[in-house]
């Protein structure tokens, strides 16, 4: 991968990881210090599917630090885990895809990571962050995350399916391609 593509792939990243912190910060309806409702995890969804599971957890991560800095509040390692995971599965399982790009497959990935992440290792963040009792903390999410996983898998596969995923894969591959080009005329 030359340093152009690196380039390009950084600078898409980037904007995906402001994205996931606007969303999260001033784009949401808190309830309670434990449940917030928002769809910032579309962009970190986005991430994985088209720059795969290193670049998906990198955004997912800085998104969650940048994120819980700029709010005050120290970050939690399970929180993190959780946010890392909703990039890196959708950019292991993004090959699923390859075959047809429907709903259901979108639901299932991004359902996996709401099970995973959501149910799991967030309740269980907050569960040792808070001292909120699991029954209480696991209740809530029960009704939060299938929501989230249906709104989230409806956007992520708008927007996949749109001349946006085109637009970024061209992007990053002309970049490739532009400097093999370069690379080419200096030898000559």
């Amino acid at each position: 991968m030359k340093s152009t593509n690196k380039v390009r792939i950084m600078a898409f990243a980037g904007v995906l990881i402001a994205m996931n912190i606007v969303l999260a910060r001033l784009v949401a309806i808190n309830i309670g210090p434990t449940l917030r409702i928002t769809v910032s995890q579309t962009p970190i969804f986005l991430a994985g599917f088209w720059f795969g599971p290193v670049i998906g957890g990198i955004c997912g991560f800085l998104g969650d630090l940048i994120g819980s800095l700029l709010q005050g509040y120290a970050p939690n390692p399970l929180i993190s885990v959780s946010a890392i995971l909703a990039g890196v599965l959708p950019g292991l399982l993004r090959h699923v895809l390859l075959k047809k790009a429907d709903l259901w497959r979108f639901l299932v990935i991004i359902g996996l990571q709401g099970i995973i992440g959501s149910l799991g290792f967030t309740c269980l963040g907050l569960h040792i962050y808070y001292g909120t009792p699991w029954s209480v903390l696991y209740a809530s999410r029960l009704v939060q995350t299938p929501l989230l996983v249906v709104v989230n898998s409806i956007l992520v596969f708008i927007l996949y399916r749109s001349p946006l995923t085109a637009y970024v894969k061209k992007s990053v591959s002309s970049g490739m391609q532009n400097t093999l080009h370069a690379g080419v005329e200096s030898k000559r």
